[in-house]
């Protein structure tokens, strides 16, 4: 029996750490009257915001699949999708031996005796954000997991331009164009996705495993 309090404890208590430090920068700013919106601690934030951003959702997979594994829910249970996660090296001979015929039928064969594998030998890089966790990739995932993408869709260009898109531009030691930044909303809008996206793993949780408890 799953100890799903445990597990929703835990995604919770990851989010708080994340959400006190990136008050912290927050109280920080405040104390030295703002930070100037060209300079390296600006860049500095906007790097760190993203950092909590991808770093928060691989954390919530992590705790995602720790729980339906200690459940010993079936794969395809949960969702169809994600027997992706457990066909990876399957699927990639599939591919290296360009889809012969012989490969298609061993890649069936290999099919019907993993169709109703537990999560013990479940690859989670197949729902892991590839250090690019824009809205395409988040809704990638989603649809893997059985997630809605819905909680995040009116957020989708300000997730692709300030959270992804800034950073990725910092990160590359390029000139983002920053001229609509406001770092303090900023970082409060990273801390609401942080809460948004613990709402839908734990969510899904409560849903797929509560009534096993």
């Amino acid at each position: 029996m799953t100890n799903l309090a445990n597990f929703i404890h835990k995604i919770d208590a990851e989010r708080l750490r994340r959400a006190r430090e990136l008050s912290e920068l927050k109280i920080r700013m405040a104390e030295i009257n703002g930070v100037a919106k060209y300079g390296i601690n600006s860049k500095a934030l906007i790097v760190l915001s993203y950092a909590h951003w991808e770093g928060f959702y691989n954390e919530c997979v992590n705790k995602y699949i720790e729980a339906l594994r200690d459940s010993d829910s079936k794969v395809s249970d949960i969702s169809w999708s994600l027997l992706i996660g457990v066909l990876k090296p399957d699927l990639q001979r599939l591919r290296d031996r360009n889809h012969s015929p012989s490969a298609e039928r061993e890649f069936v064969d290999r099919l019907k005796l993993l169709i109703n594998s537990n999560f013990s030998s479940f690859d989670d890089m197949a729902i892991r954000s590839r250090s690019n966790l824009n809205f395409e990739t988040l809704s990638h995932n989603f649809n893997i997991l059985g997630f809605e993408i819905v909680p995040f869709q009116r957020w989708r260009i300000k997730i692709d331009k300030e959270l992804v898109g800034w950073r990725h531009g910092v990160a590359h030691g390029n000139e983002p164009d920053l001229s609509s930044i406001d770092l303090q909303q900023h970082i409060q809008f990273t801390q609401m996705m942080l809460l948004l996206m613990a709402d839908v793993f734990q969510n899904d949780l409560f849903r797929k495993l509560d009534k096993k408890n």
